[in-house]
């Protein structure tokens, strides 16, 4: 079922050593904590490549980590506390192992709680730390900010504590901790994702059995991000009234006397048969996930035999099901489909994550990726009045240890 990803040398395998940012970061925990950080884990973003909302029924999605990443950098308490500081976002938090919740804490800090939460209930042993986090992945666009921070927070405390983690079982823990302690009623796809990938790799997950494969992805296309700039307005009350149709569909296929779990068990001809006793809105909802799960391996395929054409009418039916079908898009999305499409090397473009605002990715060749950032965030702009970001991204290894700080402290001093 894949492997751990842990780091034998300076830096993870497949992930580049950016010594700027070490510099900077451990520079900036010296300041906050007056000593050195002796632990530094990462885990990576995410992006669908194809499977909006096919996780929570059970079925496919193809996935891509990507290397914006969160990184955690420790040291060692001896006094049972936890404190906590960003780089990115201003306000500190702490919270002592022996009793983790007396004090809930808010914004990210509350994951970083409910993964200690967890891994207590689950018998492991919560070192204290000091902690410093450092991202570069945008918060709330669909790229899975909190998915990465949970990851990193699972790999810190195993690493401080001794102890492994299987990486499935790493992934459910953390979705626990995001479904039971946050409030947030998801899938296991982001967790999953961001801890089993690999360098130049698509995952290719079946969300209800929990089993994976690779797919490569061709060396001359690059994934784009296309950051609307739209923060994703996705309450508990969309993401939840969609879920509860795609369950209400259920219920009403299997009354028509079908033996389903779940919408994976259909195929688009099965749902044509049954579609017409729906309740309508219900229809759409599960029309476009019956849909989806098949563009899954279809886009897998695709990839595998570099059909570029297939990329992109494939990319181009999964959007307009978004916005048709399920209702998760809004304009500014649509106004960065139109871009992307007009844009230099695009080869398919569709929604990222949940939708309702936040990022699309591109599929976009590589030796056109430049003049495709700059002409997409240009007639983006254009339309919305919104400077967006656009980006190209590779896919990334799974969470795991950064670098092992000490060989690094050694061989500052020994260049000093």
């Amino acid at each position: 079922m894949g492997k751990q990803h842990t780091t034998q040398g300076d830096s993870q395998p497949g992930v580049a050593f950016d010594r700027a940012r070490f510099d900077a970061v451990a520079e900036a925990f010296r300041k906050k904590y007056a000593r050195e950080p002796e632990c530094w884990v990462r885990a990576p973003g995410r992006v669908d490549a194809m499977g909006s909302h096919t996780d929570y029924n059970g079925g496919f999605v193809l996935t891509v980590p990507v290397d914006r990443d969160t990184w955690l950098v420790a040291a060692r308490r001896d006094d049972h506390q936890v404190h906590l500081s960003s780089l990115n976002i201003e306000g500190d938090g702490q919270f002592d192992c022996r009793d983790v919740l007396a004090e809930r804490l808010s914004g990210w800090q509350i994951y970083v709680q409910a993964v200690a939460q967890l891994l207590v209930e689950d018998g492991y042993p919560l070192t204290g730390c000091d902690v410093m986090v450092h991202g570069t992945l945008p918060i709330g666009s669909g790229l899975s900010s909190s998915a990465s921070l949970e990851a990193a927070v699972a790999v810190l405390f195993s690493q401080l504590g001794g102890f492994q983690l299987d990486p499935v079982d790493m992934a459910l823990l953390c979705q626990r901790a995001e479904n039971k302690i946050v409030g947030v009623n998801c899938g296991v796809l982001d967790q999953y994702s961001v801890i089993l990938g690999e360098a130049d790799s698509l995952l290719l997950l079946d969300c209800r059995d929990l089993k994976h494969s690779y797919a490569a992805l061709p060396a001359d296309i690059l994934p784009v991000i296309c950051n609307t700039c739209t923060p994703r307005s996705l309450s508990n009350s969309a993401y939840g009234e969609r879920r509860e149709n795609c369950m209400t569909g259920v219920r009403q296929i299997q009354a028509q006397g079908r033996d389903i779990g779940s919408l994976r068990d259909l195929t688009a001809e099965d749902f044509a048969e049954v579609s017409a006793q729906l309740d309508p809105v219900a229809a759409r909802r599960c029309q476009f996930v019956v849909e989806e799960n098949q563009r899954v391996f279809d886009l897998a395929h695709a990839f595998e035999n570099d059909d570029r054409v297939a990329i992109g009418r494939l990319c181009r039916d999964s959007f307009m099901g978004a916005r048709d079908l399920y209702e998760i898009t809004v304009p500014n999305m649509e106004a960065m489909f139109a871009a992307a499409l007009e844009s230099p090397g695009i080869i398919g473009v569709r929604q990222a994550g949940a939708g309702f605002g936040g990022c699309l990715v591109a599929f976009v060749e590589r030796d056109k990726v430049t003049a495709f950032e700059q002409d997409c965030a240009r007639r983006y702009q254009q339309r919305s009045g919104i400077t967006p970001e656009v980006y190209a991204v590779a896919a990334a290894p799974g969470a795991g240890l950064l670098v092992d700080a000490q060989k690094i402290a050694e061989q500052t001093l020994a260049t000093a």
